[in-house]
This record gives structure tokens, C-alpha cells and sequence, in this order.
């Protein structure tokens, strides 16, 4: 029974760690703004993710983009403290040469930008 449950606990540790991030989608809003949401196993990676988004609809239209409004979510299952404890850990041991499975993922942070764009 225990080896079942860790081969599949073991099973989407993997699959979550190949999982690749969702691409930010942008929507227009009233008043010339636009809203995009970011995602990422860090805040600086869901942040950089809705910023590029950003910047990708901003420069179609041969503009910059102004954010007007901006909002962080943690969506992690576990605790976010308890999140960067065993991601430290992780980055140790992968500095010592090991692996450690972690419970993070992808989605772990949720950017959500409100922009517009300004020549």
C-alpha cells in the first residue's frame, strides 16, 4: 500500500516539476486599459510573466505599457513560508549535488497586472 502511494506521489512530483508555465493572456478593458494575469513558481516569475505580456501588447501597437494597478496571489498548497523553507532546501541540495522533491509548482503565484499603453 505505501509503495503504491509513493510511486504516485512520486509520479506528480515529476510531472508537476516538467510542467511548463501558462502563458499570459491579455484582455482589453474600459477606457483603454488592458488586464493580463502572470503565473509562477516565484513572485518575481509570475510578475516577469504578466510584464512580458504587457510589454508584448504594448509594443503590436508600437507603444510602451504604464501599469496602473497591480496585485500578487499566493495559490501555493502549502503555506507560503513553508514554500520557501522547502524550496531553500531544494536549492541547498541542489547545490550539494541531491535532489529534494518539493511541493511548488508553476502556479504557485499569481500576477494580475492593470496597464495601459502610452506612446
Amino acid at each position: 500500500m505505501k509503495i503504491k502511494f509513493l510511486s504516485s506521489l512520486g509520479l506528480a512530483l515529476i510531472l508537476t516539476a516538467c510542467a511548463s508555465s501558462k502563458p499570459a493572456n491579455v484582455m482589453p478593458m474600459a477606457g483603454g486599459q488592458y488586464r493580463t494575469t502572470g503565473f509562477g513558481e516565484s513572485e518575481n516569475d509570475a510578475q516577469a510573466a504578466a510584464l512580458k505580456a504587457a510589454d508584448a501588447a504594448c509594443n503590436k501597437q508600437g507603444k510602451r505599457f504604464e501599469v496602473v494597478n497591480s496585485q500578487t496571489k499566493y495559490k501555493g498548497v502549502v503555506s507560503e513560508s513553508t514554500n520557501r523553507n522547502l524550496k531553500a532546501a531544494g536549492d541547498l541540495a541542489a547545490w550539494a549535488g541531491s535532489w529534494v522533491p518539493t511541493l511548488s509548482g508553476d502556479d504557485d503565484y499569481e500576477v494580475t497586472l492593470l496597464f495601459s499603453c502610452a506612446a
